[in-house]
């Protein structure tokens, strides 16, 4: 009798220790991961907004993407630190201010990601399309992206054909990319006389049809007008 109670005893002092030990392990190791967690690293941040078809080098020129100290923790596990492997690659989508740059955020030209104008449309049920005009059909040149403009068409008569028609871009530059200042496309730009709209694919297809002949003339409405895109 006396010696199963002192087995018993023993087991029971071999249990506690053995679970004195896994809890001093597991809050050792709570510890670690908790000292880990609140270590502060280096990571690649935007600094600021970056539209989708950037590329990593004009973000790094602009001062877009910065190296930030910040806690373990909250790095995601694919964040890149080095800013020289993104800089040959482009936004895959708009990054936004404060977002880590990971491996997926910038991808190879290969890959897509787009560019400025493509990331301008902005909804999927619009396509870009674009007419050239003179001053005397382009108010006198002084159309910038992001104005709204009436589109007027249809012969020796005329007629509106679309009235607060959103402008994507004026030559190559969008409103991201302007280089004339103050929202102003350069003159090398508006030299092309090309301008971009958003629309819809029937929206697309009448304004192609209606210039065939260079017939289209355009109206620039003020910035507080109320846009009516689609109204025929």
């Amino acid at each position: 009798m006396g010696n199963r109670r002192t087995l018993l005893v023993a087991t029971a002092v071999v249990l506690a220790v053995v679970a004195g030990f896994a809890v001093f392990t597991y809050a050792s190791g709570a510890d670690r991961r908790a000292r880990a967690d609140v270590e502060v690293v280096d990571a690649l941040v935007a600094s600021t907004d970056i539209p989708k078809g950037t590329t990593g080098a004009q973000a790094i020129a602009a001062g877009a993407v910065v190296v930030a100290r910040v806690l373990r923790g909250s790095v995601p596990p694919a964040a890149v630190v080095d800013p020289s492997t993104v800089r040959d690659r482009v936004a895959a989508a708009t990054i936004q201010t404060g977002q880590f740059i990971t491996e997926a955020t910038f991808v190879t030209p290969a890959q897509g990601g787009g560019g400025a104008l493509a990331a301008a449309i902005g909804t999927s049920d619009q396509v870009a399309v674009t007419i050239e005009v003179d001053a005397a059909r382009g108010v006198a040149n002084q159309i910038a992206p992001g104005d709204r403009v009436d589109l007027i068409g249809g012969g020796p008569v005329g007629a509106y054909l679309y009235r607060g028609v959103r402008v994507l871009a004026v030559g190559a530059e969008t409103a991201a990319t302007t280089n004339g200042g103050n929202g102003q496309p350069s003159a090398d730009a508006v030299a092309t006389g090309l301008i971009t709209f958003a629309v819809t694919p029937d929206q697309a297809l009448a304004i192609v049809n209606a210039n065939r002949d260079g017939g289209i003339y355009l109206t620039l409405q003020a910035p507080t007008a109320v846009a009516a895109t689609g109204s025929r």
